[in-house]
C-alpha cells in the first residue's frame, strides 16, 4: 500500500498503472516495474508511486473502486452543468441589458442626429437670405 504525501491517508488501489522501461532485458519469471497514479480517497489528492507488483492490476479493476470514481466524476459533471446554466443565465440578462442599453444610445442618436440636421437647415437658410441681402449674384470675383 502507498501512503499520501498530503494527509498519509493508506490507499491501496492506483487509478491507473503503466509498467516502468528498463534498461536491461528482464529475466525469465521477472515481472516488468510499474508506477501508478493514485486518488487519495480522504483529500482527494493525486500523486504518483511505485506500485507494488503483488499488489498490481488486479486490485485496480475492482468493481467497488470503479463504482466511487463514477459517483465522483457524475458529482463533478452535475456541479459543471449547475455552474455553467448560472453563467448562461448571467450572460442572457448581460445580453438582454446590453440590448435595451444598444436601444437608448440609437435614440439619443437619432435625436442628435434630427437637431443637427434642423441647425444645417437654419444655416443654410441663414447663408441665403444674407446673399440676398448682400446682394450677392454667385458671380466668383478673378
Amino acid at each position: 500500500m502507498v501512503s499520501c504525501p498530503k494527509c498519509g491517508t493508506e490507499v491501496p488501489t492506483p487509478i491507473k498503472t503503466w509498467p516502468i522501461p528498463s534498461r536491461k532485458p528482464l529475466g525469465k519469471g521477472e515481472e516488468p516495474r510499474l508506477s501508478g497514479i493514485f486518488e487519495c480517497p480522504n483529500c482527494r489528492a493525486r500523486f504518483r508511486a511505485a506500485v507494488e507488483v503483488k499488489a498490481g492490476v488486479e486490485k485496480a479493476a475492482s468493481i467497488k473502486t470503479v463504482v466511487e470514481r463514477i459517483k465522483g466524476i457524475q458529482g463533478e459533471l452535475m456541479q459543471t452543468l449547475k455552474n455553467l446554466r448560472e453563467k448562461i443565465k448571467t450572460l442572457e440578462t448581460e445580453r438582454s441589458d446590453l440590448m435595451i442599453e444598444i436601444d437608448k444610445l440609437k435614440k439619443v442618436a437619432d435625436a442628435r442626429v434630427n437637431v443637427l440636421e434642423s441647425e444645417v437647415t437654419m444655416l443654410r437658410e441663414e447663408v441665403k437670405s444674407l446673399k440676398d441681402l448682400l446682394g450677392y449674384s454667385g458671380e466668383l470675383e478673378k
